[in-house]
């Protein structure tokens, strides 16, 4: 079982590098996440936010899956980003998350395989059976510093962006 709780977070901005991803081939973000690594992203993202987690996320890194005009089109830019910090970079892009509610499914265990499990958890288990869908907001990818996501026990988060279902109250 994979736990997940709702939460809900005011509009707040990120600065990174996107990619188009041209539908569900997984290994196009694999790919982003090398060439970003090759790029040297990663350190200037430590550079600019001082190694000190986001404000509204706690993350030292994000995935954002920009989904927000169409969650049901799997073809959407995805984005490798940190919360914007006062010093930034202008040759990065910059990004506002909107204001939105979460449900978010922890993500234990090596990433990717972590991560699929829980989005697979998320839109065919819990999504369903929930008085929830999906808002017209991005879903995310959270990573927290520490953790790498090379362990069996690495931590991550998979949040997906709420509203209540047409015609239900929730708590009934």
């Amino acid at each position: 079982m994979i736990n997940c709780r709702i939460i809900e977070k005011p509009v707040f901005e990120v600065i990174g590098k996107k990619t188009w991803i041209s539908g569900q081939n997984n290994e196009l973000f694999g790919q982003f996440w090398v060439q970003c690594r090759q790029e040297k992203l990663f350190e200037l993202f430590e550079q600019l936010s001082s190694d000190r987690p986001g404000q509204q996320t706690k993350s030292s890194l994000l995935g954002i899956s920009r989904v927000e005009k169409d969650p049901a089109n799997r073809a959407f830019y995805y984005m490798i980003a940190i919360e914007k910090p006062e010093k930034h970079s202008e040759e990065l892009e910059t990004y506002q998350v909107p204001a939105s509610q979460w449900a978010v499914f922890e993500c234990i265990g090596k990433v990717p395989e972590a991560i699929m499990k829980s989005e697979i958890y998320a839109f065919t288990e819990w999504l369903p059976s929930s008085e929830y869908e999906h808002a017209k907001a991005p879903e995310m990818e959270v990573y927290f510093p520490g953790n790498d996501g090379t362990s069996e026990d690495s931590y991550c988060e998979f949040w997906l962006p709420i509203i209540e279902k047409s015609g239900t109250a929730v708590g009934r």
